[in-house]
């Protein structure tokens, strides 16, 4: 093979090694992620307690305890998640733009549940729920802004897609309006 035929031949066999690979793209459509439920919320019951008169710097505790109501389905990861435990300062009151992350705590997670951390900043998850069983859990919070704050909870039956759930016979999520004295 003479040198002028090596470059056409890298170049005929780059081209067909790439059509290879987007040819059986055209047309395909994306990617469906589909949760354990296969379209069919589990159902649970939830009930939680915290108490709504608080004081700064005085730590309490957030208890969440949920509930398989299925008959026979295991829920693939029982997860919690919970909003409300930080806010964001004003534009205004960021240091002109010098404060990289705008976002304080009202409340320090001093205690998460056991085992339930997760790459999701307000996401906790205990792993599979068999039918008719429960799990607690458990947060010890500490107040850091008085105030009028809200706790916002909600379970999940697993990580992807908040994996669906329905309340049968008590709650799958709520809320408290907490009072924090200083």
């Amino acid at each position: 093979m003479n040198s002028s035929a090596q470059p056409r031949l890298r170049a005929s066999l780059a081209l067909a090694v790439g059509l290879a690979f987007a040819l059986p793209a055209c047309g395909a459509t994306d990617p469906v992620v589909v949760d354990g439920s296969d379209g069919t919320p589990y159902k649970v019951s939830a009930t939680a307690t915290f108490p709504t008169k608080q004081q700064v710097a005085n730590q309490q505790t957030l208890k969440v305890t949920v509930r398989n109501e299925e008959a026979s389905r295991t829920i693939p990861d029982v997860a919690v998640v919970i909003r409300g435990l930080q806010r964001k300062l004003p534009a205004g009151d960021n240091g002109n733009g010098k404060i990289a992350d705008r976002r304080r705590p009202i409340w320090i997670v001093d205690e998460p549940p056991s085992g339930g951390q997760t790459a999701i900043s307000n996401t906790w998850a205990l792993g599979p729920l068999p039918a008719g069983e429960e799990r607690s859990f458990s947060w010890k919070l500490t107040p850091t802004i008085a105030g009028k704050h809200e706790i916002v909870w909600s379970v999940a039956g697993d990580l992807v897609e908040d994996g669906p759930v329905e309340a049968t016979g008590g709650d799958a999520d709520g809320a408290f309006d907490v009072t924090v004295a200083r």
